[in-house]
């Protein structure tokens, strides 16, 4: 008979304390809204949190790549980001959160950005939010539900979910970099009941490095043809000499839309074919989007040096 107690209480436990523990999928899961303007829509054509080994207390940063798949400019966008405890590592603080309602378990963030898109055009942007360390002594950490939801011109386009799972120990002071409120407006509606007891830091100043000076000359009147085959770079890397014109070649239907992450030149379109003129030294780095695209895009690594000879 107290064996039996035993076994039904160790069930209970089991049943009360959730999947805590488990592998966390980095899989997104989609969702789209009835539109009122139907010639307006855009789309999260990539979404990623970083860092991927964040711990509980530390700030996440979501970057988005946004699609305009309508027909109209977009000018404004909202991106809300709702943070939804799952499971929790601690024991008891995951039976607290049993009895918790929705709206407890869940932080939410909201940001309003004004940049243009045109038709058939994409544009990086990203939100850094706080995650909550503690409550009442009993560590966070656990598996969040991250829901981000797109907004164009006012109008709810698109919702997509990501799992997160948060790390236990101290909080990391390189990851507690604050947004900067300047290209942004930022609302949040913290729950009343988690308090985030992570101090921000001033993240330290690093020593500087040295970086070699960019170099600009002429044409060099040589074109370097790379080809777009299976949605994807035929050749990942490629080395060039400044000055040369690099042709990308599509040999697939879609519309390849090529982003330079680190915005070095303007996003290019590429149909059929499309040329450009490299006339500055340095590193780009390409990625490719386009309306069948899942998962992460692909990506492609310029090198462009100074030729000997010049």
């Amino acid at each position: 008979m107290k064996r039996l107690i035993s076994i039904i209480l160790v069930l209970i436990i089991v049943a009360l304390s959730g999947c805590t523990g488990q592998d966390v999928s980095s899989e997104t899961e989609g969702q789209t809204f009835d539109r009122a303007n139907l010639n307006l829509d855009g789309k999260m054509m990539d979404i990623k949190l970083s860092p991927n080994d964040a711990r509980a207390g530390e700030n996440i940063t979501a970057k988005l790549v946004v699609g305009n798949t309508g027909t109209e400019n977009i000018i404004s966008e909202t991106i809300e980001i709702q943070a939804k405890a799952m499971s929790l590592d601690d024991f008891f603080a995951n039976l607290a959160l049993k009895f918790m309602s929705e709206e407890k378990k869940t932080m939410t963030f909201t940001t309003e950005f004004t940049e243009e898109i045109k038709p058939g055009m994409i544009k990086p942007l990203s939100r850094v939010f706080s995650t909550p360390r503690e409550m009442k002594n009993r560590s966070l950490a656990g598996i969040y539900d991250i829901t981000v939801i797109l907004s164009v011109n006012g109008q709810k386009v698109e919702a997509r979910s990501i799992k997160l799972k948060l790390g236990s120990g101290k909080p990391r002071e390189t990851s507690n970099t604050v947004e900067s409120a300047s290209t942004s407006e930022v609302t949040g509606t913290p729950t009343p009941i988690v308090a985030i007891t992570a101090a921000i830091t001033p993240t330290p100043t690093p020593n500087p490095v040295h970086t070699p000076e960019a170099v600009t000359v002429e044409p060099t009147g040589n074109i370097i043809v790379t080809r777009i085959m299976g949605w994807k770079f035929a050749e990942p890397s490629l080395t060039i000499n400044a000055g040369d014109t690099l042709q990308w070649n599509n040999l697939d239907d879609d519309t390849m839309n090529l982003i330079e992450v680190d915005g070095k030149i303007a996003n290019q379109s590429v149909y059929s074919r499309r040329n450009y003129n490299f006339t500055t030294t340095g590193t780009y780095r390409f990625q490719m989007f386009y309306p069948k695209i899942r998962g992460a895009p692909p990506e492609q690594i310029i090198t462009v040096k100074l030729n000997q000879s010049q």
